[in-house]
């Protein structure tokens, strides 16, 4: 672009913050803010809330806050995404300090920011703090809680162990539950190992989507976990009858600028055997510590 004779905009400029972001490169953001400096270009707003999010997303919240604290103009955006950095990385005190700031500042709270203030909550385990946050929505600030918020409140008490508070919740819900809301509880049940829940919840996606091989394999996992090897033949067979088949887990990672891509149960990496020998090692010294494999 720049070699035609082009020079980047803002546009252009939260494009490239927004890559940085999701790669989480911390090195290509901070080029980025000096190539911004030079140009000029921070002080746009769009551009500010970009880098501020690239910063949090990079784990650097100290830069995403003197970025904000820098902006000349701040809008919703401005203080949504420095309020979900802070969740991001459990800073909850700094994150309720700064929710009262941006009341204070005159801008009103949208959907957006209390998603950010029960992701906060729910990351944190403040499930007091949660409550508080989803029933001031409609009754301080005249906003109705939509699935989104729903799923942030079955997420925050699922992790809290509250499995009935979590699917009472979600039977009082005005609007349909997706699968996405069911499938959160489904995760908690297996992390809290509540197998007659996961039946019940189960059966609400399998309603929803017949074919969702994910949440089959799941439930097979609960059952495996509490020691019920007829009800995981079961659900397995009830997978090959249907013809369904998981597509493998893919994860990749980039060390030395050299990309490598992992594969759920491949042995095709030319470094195969030390890899295993590298997880067998840590899943040791895991299980020492105290975790179980099938409900942590």
């Amino acid at each position: 672009m720049q070699s035609e004779g082009l020079a980047p905009n803002t546009v252009t400029a939260a494009y490239i913050l927004c890559v940085c972001a999701h790669l989480s490169v911390m090195v290509l953001c901070k080029e980025s803010h000096c190539y911004l400096l030079r140009r000029g270009l921070e002080s746009d707003v769009l551009v500010s809330n970009s880098l501020m999010a690239a910063y949090a997303k990079c784990g650097d919240i100290f830069s995403s806050r003197t970025v904000f604290e820098n902006m000349l103009e701040k809008n919703e955006v401005s203080w949504n995404s420095m309020i979900s950095g802070y969740g991001m990385h459990g800073r909850t005190d700094e994150m309720f300090a700064l929710f009262e700031n941006m009341k204070e500042s005159g801008m009103k709270p949208d959907h957006a920011t209390f998603i950010a203030l029960l992701s906060g909550c729910s990351h944190a385990g403040k499930v007091n703090m949660g409550w508080k946050y989803f029933k001031s929505m409609a009754e301080d600030h005249k906003l109705e809680p939509r699935v989104e918020h729903y799923t942030c409140m079955v997420d925050l008490l699922g992790r809290a162990g509250q499995l009935k508070q979590a699917y009472d919740l979600i039977m009082a819900m005005p609007c349909v539950a997706d699968d996405r809301i069911w499938g959160s509880l489904l995760g908690s049940c297996k992390t809290h190992g509540c197998e007659k829940l996961a039946e019940l919840v189960a059966n609400h996606i399998f309603k929803l989507d017949p074919a969702c091989i994910g949440y089959r394999v799941l439930l097979s996992n609960i059952y495996d976990g509490v020691g019920k090897q007829n009800e995981v033949t079961r659900v397995r067979s009830e997978i090959k009858d249907m013809g369904l088949k998981k597509k493998p887990g893919c994860s990749w990672i980039e060390v030395d600028n050299k990309i490598h891509t992992f594969i759920a149960s491949d042995h095709s990496h030319s470094r195969v055997e030390e890899i295993y020998a590298a997880i067998d090692s840590l899943t040791t010294e895991m299980k020492r510590a105290g975790y179980n494999p099938h409900h942590n």
